[in-house]
């Protein structure tokens, strides 16, 4: 990274860091506590329904779940899924340095970002050609791969999470 892109991260540390969000998270005893519930409530029921719909995906349980009433969960998986955004930008705004040197924290931001993608080929791909199968119908190879990249991308988030304390925060 040159010198510019160090003094942006620097700028932006200091910015994030008086902010009211940071002063909220710092100074009241129950912001953290309040914001890491909300977090994983939120990602649990994100990835309970990112998991349902995807093993549907993959063709599994074609007779007793609706393809096309498990996908009715998408708008409630991204509702959650903006609740993770705003309470992770809490998390940040009160240390962002310690987080960007942290290789569980990079690990989790690269695995989001390309489940970010999977579910843009998700949405703009595969969505349009399930419109078409019945609710029994059996999806394609495509769908099925991207039904199981999800899964395999959401767990290494998870995983990426949870690691981010054993590599420290220092």
């Amino acid at each position: 990274m040159n010198a510019a892109g160090v003094q942006s991260i620097v700028d932006l540390n200091s910015w994030l860091q008086a902010s009211a969000l940071s002063r909220f998270m710092l100074d009241w005893k129950w912001a953290w506590p309040i914001a890491e519930i909300l977090h994983y409530c939120a990602m649990s029921f994100m990835v309970g329904a990112v998991l349902l719909m995807d093993v549907r995906l993959m063709g599994f349980f074609r007779r007793t779940i609706s393809l096309h009433q498990i996908h009715s969960l998408t708008p409630w998986a991204l509702a959650a899924f903006l609740i993770n955004v705003l309470t992770g930008v809490a998390f940040l705004s009160t240390r962002l340095n310690a987080y960007l040197n942290n290789a569980a924290f990079e690990f989790k931001v690269i695995c989001l970002s390309l489940a970010g993608v999977n579910f843009l080929l998700f949405w703009f791909v595969v969505r349009a050609r399930l419109l078409s199968l019945p609710d029994d119908g059996e999806t394609d190879l495509f769908a099925k791969s991207v039904g199981c990249s999800s899964i395999v991308l959401w767990t290494l988030v998870l995983w990426g999470g949870r690691m981010i304390p054993v590599y420290g925060l220092g």
